[in-house]
């Protein structure tokens, strides 16, 4: 059963103005130790952007938004050796995504050359 559907597009020219490639003060607020460490496989603008719009598009099936006591870097968009995209969630954000039954993302990230968008899918699987 689908528990919930969220969208995000992210434009590149505001990751851009926002200095997100230079400020790590910023991008370690917002990134996991380990988007960081694949960020410095990809260094794009694409990439950091893609991520982002993940981490919006989850906020959205799990219907909070951004609000107190949820971090970002508690949503964590890895990938598998088949470059699949692979949500991990900690903390406040694993806590909610518990309660409302999901046990199985589904993430799809595409960008142009302007932005970068991601569609995320949370579902209750079996059981």
């Amino acid at each position: 059963m689908i528990i919930g559907i969220g969208c995000d597009i992210v434009e590149h020219s505001i990751t851009e103005q926002l200095k997100w490639e230079s400020d790590f003060d910023l991008l370690r607020r917002i990134f996991s130790q380990k988007e960081l460490e694949l960020y410095q496989i990809n260094k794009t603008i694409k990439f950091l952007a893609g991520r982002f719009a993940v981490k919006e598009a989850v906020l959205k099936c799990l219907g909070t938004g951004m609000q107190d006591g949820i971090s970002l870097i508690d949503i964590s968009v890895t990938q598998k050796q088949t470059s699949k995209p692979e949500l991990i969630l900690t903390n406040e954000v694993k806590k909610i995504s518990d309660e409302l039954g999901i046990n199985l993302w589904h993430i799809s990230i595409t960008h142009s050359t302007t932005s970068s968008l991601a569609v995320v899918i949370a579902e209750q699987f079996g059981g």
